[in-house]
């Protein structure tokens, strides 16, 4: 697995980079913001750890450029500790978010986590293909459909509704959706799913303010109302 870190502190860099390859990972390094596009389109990393303070590109405006062009996963990793803050990395695409400080442990297991998605994709082939009434899935091409119109999904969209659709009907608490979409259970908040559910909802919900299929269960979790579906295609 290939990572590019990025962070103007370049203790921090070097640390990281000696760190992760003790590890067995191969990295690449960047100090500004236009450095990291440049190392990111040279190198093509699997995985791009980004700090958003950084000069010339902050980590928000890198992320959106590297969103359009590229499946690598983001991991945010920046001492702005604001909620806002962490809902707008997911918002313009990245796939996590770890406040400093840290501890070594804590980013080992979410870049494993991490990794595991990258690979994860051809263990679901006996199942990619699954539906629910006018709701279906290609987890192997990333893509939903409702009553046949398709939209494309991200990696991280396709594994959650996958998790939703393939336990239809039954309500799945935050941490568990965490543990088998993320792959940890360390989040410590619930902007991660809160994020990409809503995200999910403006996808395939007629109405996604009033969501029909993917359900809140207050204090819980969410569910995917296989009644609802069904109602929906009748």
């Amino acid at each position: 697995m290939k990572i590019l870190v990025a962070d103007d502190d370049r203790d921090l860099v070097d640390l990281l980079r000696y760190w992760l390859r003790a590890h067995g990972y191969d990295v690449v390094s960047a100090f500004d913001g236009e450095q990291a596009i440049a190392r990111w389109r040279d190198s093509k990393p699997d995985l791009v750890i980004l700090d958003v303070q950084m000069p010339k590109l902050d980590g928000f405006e890198v992320c959106r450029k590297m969103s359009g062009e590229s499946t690598a996963l983001v991991l945010f990793l920046t001492a702005r500790d604001r909620e806002e803050d962490e809902i707008h990395a997911l918002d313009i695409g990245g796939d996590d978010y770890l406040r400093k400080p840290f501890s070594p442990r804590q980013l080992l297991a979410r870049i494993r986590a991490l990794g595991r998605r990258v690979t994860a994709a051809p263990h679901l082939s006996s199942t990619s293909a699954v539906s629910v009434g006018p709701i279906g899935l290609d987890s192997m091409r990333h893509e939903a459909s409702r009553n046949g119109i398709k939209v494309r999904l991200t990696p991280i969209e396709s594994r959650l509704l996958h998790l939703l659709l393939t336990h239809s009907g039954q309500v799945l608490t935050t941490d568990v959706i965490v543990e088998r979409v993320w792959g940890y259970d360390d989040v410590g908040d619930t902007s991660l799913v809160k994020t990409h559910i809503r995200h999910l909802r403006q996808k395939i919900e007629p109405e996604p303010n009033v969501p029909q299929f993917i359900v809140t269960v207050p204090g819980v979790g969410y569910t995917f109302m296989a009644q609802n579906a069904v109602e929906a295609r009748a």
